[in-house]
């Protein structure tokens, strides 16, 4: 698998950063992360419109994996994506996962929960729309994580 475009999404919680830091290793692309695009460094929400911008400035680049959510940018990505992963490990791991990496802050613990009731079935859509482009795959585990970097491990090793 040649790949110089990939696309990460999931719930909070659910590993993006992780195995962004780890096909990024393999592959040696730059990560970016949408949450960058969205808080500034002080911690403030930017306008939708900066956000929407700053993504799509990375989305315009050659070599990248992108991590994250702004599911109004999710087609443009996924049309300039070779690989699309969806991290869907069960809700109950991902608030595990938030409650130790950002201790009990509400509207994250709150979103944890509700993601696959707001964004699901766009992760969905975004999968379904891109077969034919990119490779689309759903990881549901660790175990599944750790796989599929071996296979990316691997694949890389032949093409070397």
């Amino acid at each position: 698998m040649s790949v110089s475009r990939v696309m990460i999404i999931g719930g909070p919680g659910s590993g993006k950063t992780w195995l962004a830091k780890r096909v990024s290793s393999q592959l040696d692309l730059p990560v970016y992360s949408v949450d960058d695009a969205v808080w500034d460094c002080d911690g403030n929400l930017r306008p939708e419109t900066t956000i929407d911008a700053l993504v799509r400035a990375q989305i315009s680049k050659e070599r990248w994996i992108i991590e994250g959510g702004n599911t109004r940018t999710y087609e443009e990505r996924a049309l300039r994506s070779h690989l699309i992963i969806r991290l869907n490990p069960p809700v109950w791991r991902r608030f595990i996962r938030v409650l130790r990496r950002d201790g009990p802050k509400f509207s994250l613990l709150f979103w944890t929960f509700r993601y696959d009731k707001v964004f699901g079935d766009k992760d969905q859509a975004i999968l379904r729309s891109a077969k034919d482009i990119a490779n689309c795959v759903e990881l549901r585990s660790s175990n599944d994580s750790k796989a599929f970097l071996s296979k990316l491990a691997a694949e890389q090793s032949t093409l070397a």
